[in-house]
């Protein structure tokens, strides 16, 4: 039996990668469409996947309530998450109680919008996005990731008035940079509406750089073996 991808226990579950409930069922798409097959699957410890489960509600929060996503996540937040949240609005309450109502612009229609703005757990945020990339890497090239991993969201964005332009800057910086990076790099993954990723080598400041895309435009950038 192959070992867990995170550590060196027998891999006794098979991890989804990302997590199951990030792709829509069958029964919230149009008739004839399948998001759910071939799904990126990796052994897994009970620990492991335990740890990894109990955070999978909590990215599908943050990546569908997000302006970038795309219609299909737009689509998984009316049918999916609402039915959720009509069973249990804790977790949806926790992002309301500090939300704030804001005017944002879309970068490529011009247009303004009025919506809300919530409060991230960062560390719980990219520590659910640490263990899916070590899970790629295991699944992308047969072999753990023990070192460490870097976490950038190029969608999570500081709306302090007094510090978001400092916080933002090297953010948006950072994002056209991989944007020109991994232009002409291939992706991976089936059900790519939902999800799919690049990974290029990288040098003697980092060992490997890969790029999630969730829901179209919801980008991570990731580091792995980041030195500084």
């Amino acid at each position: 039996m192959a070992e867990c991808y995170m550590c060196e226990k027998e891999g006794t579950t098979v991890e989804h990668v990302p997590p199951k409930c990030v792709f829509p069922e069958k029964k919230d798409l149009p008739e004839g469409w399948d998001l759910r097959s071939q799904l990126i699957t990796v052994p897994a410890c009970d620990e492991h996947n335990t740890k990894k489960s109990k955070d999978d509600e909590y990215i599908l929060y943050v990546l569908v309530m997000n302006l970038p996503a795309n219609e299909v996540g737009g689509n998984h937040f009316q049918t999916k998450l609402m039915r959720a949240i009509e069973r249990n609005p804790n977790l949806i309450n926790q992002f309301l109680s500090t939300h704030q109502r804001v005017t944002v612009q879309d970068t490529e229609t011009g247009e303004w919008q009025n919506t809300i703005a919530i409060e991230v757990d960062r560390d719980r945020f990219d520590g659910a996005i640490d263990m899916m990339s070590r899970a790629l890497h295991y699944e992308h090239f047969s072999e753990k990731w023990l070192g460490k991993v870097s976490v950038q969201p190029d969608f999570l964005l500081s709306l302090d008035p007094e510090t978001a332009r400092d916080t933002n800057e090297p953010i948006e910086q950072l994002a056209k940079a991989a944007d020109q990076i991994f232009d002409s790099q291939p992706y991976f993954g089936e059900n790519q509406e939902v999800f799919k990723y690049q990974v290029i080598n990288g040098n003697d400041q980092c060992e490997k750089i890969m790029r999630l895309s969730f829901y179209g435009n919801c980008k991570v950038t990731v580091f792995f073996g980041l030195n500084g």
